[in-house]
């Protein structure tokens, strides 16, 4: 040690690592969230024409094709099933929103629970907060 040198502990290195069981659930969850959303969408979407619900007229029915689609070679055999799908445009549509309103959801609750569960923000390395208050300024 020199002289004007000071002896410094090496900074000890954090390794970040996510815990497995946090790699399962959000697997889990870029599979079942929008088979969740489809279901719910297609069940939402036929109770609602069965009830009048005010969908716009547009989405509600079967989709029709140009001619030209089923004069083509190859397009008329991957085409039939989605002209065949009742109320497709309104059942897309109600998908998007809940899934977008189910994963702000689960992860407004993710945030939660990481938040009371996860490692602290201070680490050993960390300097305590002051524990001083302020001055008391009279004229």
């Amino acid at each position: 040690m020199g002289k004007y040198t000071k002896f410094q502990r090496p900074p000890l290195e954090r390794i970040y690592r996510t815990h497995p069981i946090w790699a399962g659930i959000g697997c889990l969850l870029i599979v079942i969230l929008p088979l969740i959303a489809y279901a719910a969408a297609a069940i939402l979407v036929n109770y609602g024409v069965g009830h009048g619900w005010p969908f716009p007229p547009e989405f509600v029915g079967y989709i029709r094709f140009p001619n030209w689609v089923w004069n083509a070679p190859i397009l008329p055999f991957l085409v039939r099933p989605i002209a065949n799908y009742r109320n497709l445009w309104a059942v897309l549509t109600v998908f998007l929103i809940l899934l977008v309103l189910l994963s702000g959801i689960l992860s407004t609750l993710y945030a939660l629970v990481y938040r009371f569960m996860g490692p602290s923000h201070f680490n050993p390395m960390d300097a305590p907060p002051p524990k001083r208050k302020a001055k008391v300024y009279k004229r």
